[in-house]
């Protein structure tokens, strides 16, 4: 079996990266030149697609900012050279916002990247991203469900601003082989789940690897991942779990330039970063089956090694982290009227950021720098009950304290939480809620793309925590039977003690981090509408979000307020899956956004050089961000074929169009010399045009 795809060109413009060439080679690249920043429109976000099934318990759960990611409406949904990814299509909800044009970085109602709480079977993962964030490292042939959390968070979580991703992997069958393989464009993948002792020990095994390394051989890069799962069911009131994760991505690069080898050049360039997770833990049902509870112990790792050599002229970056712990929680309805839920987590991380060595003339101004090694421990105890008020009104009050132990200082801080549900009828609701989150690290990112430079840094005696509080209320409705739902939240959040690089910050070279970074405010408020199907031949959602998302710091833009980065005032997106026939399926996704807002430069001065032997023009510039790029259109398909390969075997073929009207989104503005004017203009440019592919799943 294979995999087919249909590239077009036209008006490309390389883009010197090795991760960019890899995606170029699966795509056609189209440029969108603008003569300003208010012209003409491109286009956001990748393709896929998911929906909550549950419309009921939405409507009648106190929770509320959670969205549910039913695999099997996934797989169905329009993917980018057909890979299809679970954090993309997260993307394609109200409230969470995409970085760069296909990659995986999510910025939830008006937060960071680095404010999400991604966990991995209970392990929490400190880069969530290949290539450059382009594709996540989670494998769909591996994952059981997805959850993610927006506001309304339950006091068993903490340690990031705002949002909790909760990602699951498959528990393999305890009776019978089960196997899944996908052969995309960029990678393959494949899933085993076995029994090893029938009706109480299983092993899940899942793999996935590109293999543009392989295919084309002047592109050394490679990215790949394992997961295990082991299953063990002690009895019907205990069970046992144990899961690891491995990911990593390889560049090894060497010239074979002729020209260079004749006049003795060496030029190597290389790159290992990585995960490491593994997580144990212990479910255990009480005999009253009213009580239960979990134990889980963990580990996280991430770590980065760049080096490059130019003849005698040596570098190497290097920068890790790492994460272990242990978390009890217990749950009980033995109380009338009352789910009470309690817990503690304890863990412990080691830093080890801006490790810099070089050799040479030409790399010496690097410098060599060990970097600073960083110890610290943080702990939280929680509490929070679910009571019924009455018929109509449900309450969940909780509290949580976490605390952060360092070598500088300690830190205590009080996270309260609180949500309300009232039943208008049987089919509406309204719901409100409150939580302050707390934050001990920070991941501070210079780019729009998940670059393997940005860092974490802990919260120190100079740098302290960071805390948001958030309010947000809603109104939730069910149509009768239909499988129709729709809902209106409205949000607004108050962050402090926010994390960016000053001025002219030199992060690798400083031996002191807390020197490059200063801190300041934020608020984030919007609307977010849903209108969801998830019954039917024909299922999808609509999704519209209208947001905000202020930062200032007293050190940046004279003091005053600007836009984040991530702010985009409209982003609306709609998703639509039909079944044609039997073994037929067509999906589609249309995306549209407001463009990201950028600092410009308006126009250029003169001084005088230093010993007045001339002049050199100097720049000057917009306010912070003050500017956007243009707005973003984009509409996928995918038509899915179902068929039989054997009795045992299943299998489904999809042809999925990327960006049919090819559209790119601005991903960079440049400020350009117009000749034919006399004056200079903004020009914009994109990665991705349209790309056509085929792709192939098999199930045993």
């Amino acid at each position: 079996m294979a995999c087919f795809l249909i590239v077009h060109q036209h008006d490309m413009k390389p883009i010197q990266t090795i991760f960019f060439l890899i995606l170029i080679a699966a795509s056609r690249q189209a440029n969108a030149t603008t003569d300003s920043v208010a012209a003409h429109a491109n286009s956001k976000q990748l393709a896929e697609v998911t929906v909550k099934s549950n419309n009921r318990q939405t409507l009648e759960s106190v929770q509320m900012g959670k969205l549910d990611v039913p695999m099997r409406m996934l797989m169905k949904a329009p993917a980018i050279g057909g890979e299809v990814d679970v954090v993309k299509a997260l993307q394609l909800t109200p409230g969470v916002k995409g970085g760069t044009e296909g990659s995986i970085g999510m910025y939830v109602r008006g937060g960071a990247n680095d404010e999400n709480l991604i966990l991995l079977d209970g392990a929490p993962l400190y880069n969530a991203g290949h290539l450059l964030g382009f594709f996540s490292v989670f494998n769909n042939t591996a994952l059981k469900d997805v959850q993610l959390y927006k506001s309304g968070f339950a006091a068993q979580y903490g340690g990031r601003l705002s949002s909790v991703m909760d990602v699951r992997t498959k528990e393999a069958s305890l009776s019978g082989v089960k196997a899944q393989a996908g052969i995309g464009t960029i990678s393959s993948s494949v899933c085993v789940e076995a029994p090893i002792v029938k009706d109480k020990l299983s092993l899940m095994v899942a793999g996935r690897r590109t293999y543009i390394d392989k295919v084309m051989k002047n592109i050394p890069y490679h990215f790949h991942d394992i997961n295990l799962k082991l299953y063990y069911k002690a009895d019907s009131r205990n069970r046992f779990y144990i899961s690891s994760y491995t990911g990593r991505d390889v560049l090894n690069s060497q010239s074979n330039n002729q020209r260079e080898t004749e006049a003795g050049q060496t030029i190597e360039s290389g790159m290992r970063m990585g995960n490491n997770t593994m997580s144990a833990r212990w479910n255990h049902l009480a005999k009253n089956n009213k009580s239960s509870g979990d134990v889980t112990a963990y580990y996280s790792g991430f770590s980065y090694d760049i080096n490059g050599r130019l003849n005698s002229n040596l570098i190497s970056m290097q920068s890790s982290i790492k994460d272990a712990g242990i978390r009890a929680d217990v749950r009980t309805s033995a109380v009338t009227g009352h789910k009470l839920t309690a817990g503690a987590a304890l863990s412990g991380r080691y830093f080890h950021p801006n490790r810099i060595s070089s050799s040479g003339p030409l790399v010496e101004r690097f410098g060599n720098n060990a970097g600073q090694r960083i110890y610290n421990y943080e702990a939280a105890v929680y509490v929070n009950d679910e009571v019924s008020l009455s018929a109509k009104m449900q309450l969940a009050a909780g509290m949580r304290v976490s605390s952060m132990l360092s070598a500088a200082k300690t830190y205590i801080n009080p996270e309260p939480r609180a949500a309300l549900r009232y039943m208008l009828n049987d089919n509406s609701s309204v719901k409100l809620s409150y939580a302050r989150m707390v934050q001990y690290m920070y991941m501070v990112s210079g780019s729009s793309l998940m670059l393997p430079t940005d860092m974490w840094y802990p919260a120190s005696g100079k740098l302290r925590p960071a805390n948001a509080d958030q309010v947000s209320a809603g109104y939730y409705h069910q149509i009768g039977n239909t499988g129709i739902s729709l809902s209106a939240e409205v949000y607004y959040k108050w962050m402090r003690n926010l994390c960016e690089y000053k001025e002219g910050a030199v992060v690798m070279q400083s031996k002191n981090y807390e020197d490059e970074l200063v801190q300041g405010s934020g608020r984030a408020y919007g609307l977010e509408l849903f209108a969801g199907k998830t019954a039917g031949r024909f299922t999808g959602w609509a999704g519209y979000t209208l947001a905000y998302a202020h930062r200032r710091f007293d050190s940046l833009n004279n003091g005053n307020a600007y836009y984040a980065r991530y702010d985009r005032r409209h982003q609306l997106s709609v998703v639509a899956m039909y079944d044609i026939a039997k073994n037929w399926s067509i999906s589609a996704t249309t995306v549209y956004a407001t463009g990201a807002p950028f600092t410009g430069q308006t126009s250029q001065y003169l001084i005088p050089k230093p010993g007045f032997t001339g002049f050199e023009a100097m720049p000057a510039y917009t306010g912070r961000n003050e500017l956007r790029m243009s707005a973003q259109f984009r509409a996928d398909a995918d038509l899915q074929y179902k068929f039989n390969i054997s009795k045992r075997i299943k299998a489904d073929a999809h042809l999925s169009v990327y960006n049919v009207f090819n559209r790119t989104q601005p991903h960079t503005v440049q400020r350009v010399y117009d000749e034919q004017t006399g004056t200079y203009k903004y020009q914009q440019r994109g990665l991705f045009g349209t790309i056509t592919a085929l792709s192939l799943n098999v199930h045993l």
